[in-house]
């Protein structure tokens, strides 16, 4: 079953063309890197599969569901109905300030009525253990490395036990000595059969981790392949261009 499907999907900023009619689709359990350019489109197509930006057109199928169908939407309480099955980790972690690490995580399943608050301070607690973090519960995000902020934020994207989950570039805003740490916590994900979309700049992750990569340039999919088939042996030179701006063991010679 595809949990993500996109279908011709466009979208523009005005006379900026950032999506020219995008397509893919994701197998339940499947791992997708996607790498690019800056201003390539990853990002905006990450946010468009949970309503965060508005596509031009095109269709968006969340486990089967029609999120929007030939660039209409469904009513808003079913597109956060569809959504909700959705969890995503951004850039700059997204933590309310004033709350703790154990507040930050039970608030979403609480309003929504998901959980009860001692249902969602139990599931917490097992999922602050699965990032390493238990003994964080009851900090501020403030106390908390980079690194920490960025597993507290999967946690709280787990707390809604979504069936897909979407990163966009996870570790971009880390200090390299703390990106390790992040990318241990999305190998346990992958060894959980989650399945993931992740944009990122990580290429020998991506390579270990991914069952398929896709390369976006100029608003589309320009290549999509096994990671040997675009990272060890990149078939165009735009794409050689682009890893080249990379120190990796995937580095093209």
């Amino acid at each position: 079953m595809d949990m993500l499907k996109l279908t011709d999907i466009t979208k523009s900023f005005g006379e900026n063309k950032v999506l020219r009619g995008v397509s893919l689709s994701v197998r339940r359990g499947e791992i997708v890197a996607v790498i690019g350019p800056s201003g390539s489109g990853k990002s905006t197509m990450l946010r468009t599969c949970v309503g965060l930006e508005r596509v031009s057109g095109g269709t968006i199928e969340l486990g089967g569901r029609a999120l929007v169908r030939d660039g209409v939407y469904v009513r808003d309480r079913e597109a956060r109905e569809i959504c909700s099955r959705t969890g995503m980790v951004f850039q700059h972690f997204n933590l309310f300030p004033h709350m703790t690490v154990l507040d930050n995580l039970c608030l979403a399943p609480v309003l929504r009525g998901i959980l009860d608050k001692k249902s969602a301070a139990e599931r917490a607690a097992e999922l602050l253990e699965k990032v390493g973090l238990s003994d964080k519960a009851d900090a501020m995000p403030s106390s908390l490395s980079g690194g920490q902020k960025q597993r507290v934020a999967i946690a709280r994207a787990l707390m809604l036990s979504p069936d897909i989950m979407l990163f966009d570039e996870p570790t971009s805003a880390l200090d390299p000595e703390l990106t390790g740490e992040v990318l241990t916590v999305m190998r346990g994900l992958a060894a959980d059969n989650m399945t993931m979309v992740i944009v990122t700049h990580e290429i020998a992750f991506a390579r270990d981790i991914a069952d398929r990569v896709l390369f976006m340039d100029n608003g589309v999919i320009a290549l999509s392949g096994t990671p040997d088939e675009i990272l060890v042996n990149p078939p165009s030179e735009r794409l050689r261009t682009f890893l080249r701006t990379f120190n990796h063991s995937a580095q093209p010679a």
